[in-house]
């Protein structure tokens, strides 16, 4: 869902989404606008769940940041 517009051919805000080390590299990121502001993606344009939210958290509290 994120590479809509974080991926190879769209940037925005100069954040790429498209491999395991950038997705990794913007755990943080991912997680605090995703799940904790339900901010992205922008106006749930790709009608993320609630299930899937909760995914993404589970995701990042088991360890998915960057050491």
């Amino acid at each position: 869902r994120c590479t809509l517009c974080h991926g190879a051919a769209m940037q925005r805000k100069n954040v790429r989404l498209d491999s395991a080390d950038e997705i990794v590299k913007h755990a943080q990121a991912i997680y605090q606008q995703a799940v904790v502001l339900k901010a992205m993606p922008m106006n749930n344009a790709t009608q993320i769940t609630d299930a899937e939210r909760a995914l993404i958290g589970r995701w990042f509290t088991a360890g998915a940041a960057p050491k």
